[in-house]
């Protein structure tokens, strides 16, 4: 008797949610899993527009989040709240919404883990410097900066999730923005745990 292969269909509903005010996009939700920990990840531009649309940069970083199969769910957050095509100071605090830091900290007290994946930007640009110290020391006044830890290669170098594309990520504990970081924690990678968007459900949030 010949053994058939049958399909195996995965099915899951992810809830997605957009916060938007005016012409400033804060964070994006995506949570598959609300009894498990919830990650988030400060990257520098949102993607503008339509809930639905997306971003290599976030794909990326949902990716590495599920791969690490101990969270059931991702905020990706932007140190800028519009997307810059040719960063300089003046266009980054253009692109910087007056109360885009204290929006920061609300959704940082209401994740498990915050992962600080700005890359080079914040050593490149004065604006963006300023802004990631400003959040990181509100982070310390408000008892969170445990929570915080940098995105790093497996040289220990900050950065972004482009330039990892799909290399394992590490952590280093955040002590101060100008601080070296400790040994890195090793990547975990499950590559058995996937996120299926079928039948997802979408919405928006917006003020």
């Amino acid at each position: 008797m010949v053994e058939v292969n049958r399909k195996h269909v995965e099915k899951l509903s992810v809830t997605v949610e957009q916060k938007i005010k005016g012409d400033f996009t804060y964070w994006k939700k995506w949570v598959w899993n609300k009894d498990e920990q919830l990650a988030m990840v400060l990257a520098n531009y949102p993607v503008t527009g339509s809930v639905m649309k997306d971003s290599l940069t976030g794909i990326l970083i949902r990716n590495a989040i599920v791969d690490r199969g101990t969270f059931g769910g991702v905020v990706i957050a932007n140190l800028f709240n519009a997307q810059v095509k040719w960063p300089c100071n003046k266009r980054l605090d253009e692109a910087s919404a007056p109360d885009g830091i204290e929006e920061l900290i609300a959704v940082t007290k209401d994740v498990d883990k915050v992962i600080l994946a700005t890359g080079s930007l914040s050593t490149k640009y004065e604006v963006a410097t300023v802004r990631l110290a400003d959040y990181i020391d509100q982070c310390k006044a408000e008892k969170q900066q445990k929570k915080l830890f940098w995105l790093l290669n497996d040289g220990g170098k900050k950065v972004h999730p482009l330039a990892l594309r799909d290399a394992p990520w590490e952590f280093g504990p955040v002590i101060a923005v100008d601080e070296k970081t400790t040994k890195p924690e090793k990547s975990l990678v499950k590559p058995e745990l996937k996120v299926v968007t079928n039948d997802e459900k979408m919405r928006v949030v917006k003020n």
